[in-house]
This record gives C-alpha cells, structure tokens and sequence, in this order.
C-alpha cells in the first residue's frame, strides 16, 4: 500500500468538519442547522474518513 500526503485543501475540510463536531459535542459552539441533520459523532467521523481517504488516493 502506497500512501500519499493529502492536498492542503482536502486536509483543511476534513479537520473543519471533525473539528466541528468535536466542538458541537462539547458544546462550545451551535450550529442549529447541523444539530438538527446529523450528530456531532457523524462530523467527526466524517472528518477522520476524508483524511484516510485523501491518504490513500493520490490527488485527492
């Protein structure tokens, strides 16, 4: 298996969305419009997968 390093882009949304979520669950921040969609465990996850993703897929 070949990993790559992720574009600057991909990484900054994916620690945006994880840390979002982190920050939503601890409740430091609302967003009334993401608490009502998903779950701040969904964010973080979410998060975590498009990091592994940008890692293992080269331009991504």
């Amino acid at each position: 298996m070949n990993l790559s390093a992720p574009q600057l882009l991909t990484w900054v949304i994916g620690v945006i969305i994880g840390l979002l979520g982190i920050l939503i669950h601890l409740d430091v921040m609302s967003v009334p419009a993401l608490e009502d969609l998903v779950r701040p465990f969904w964010l973080v996850s979410t998060g975590f997968v498009i990091l592994a993703a940008s890692s293992l897929f080269r331009n991504l």
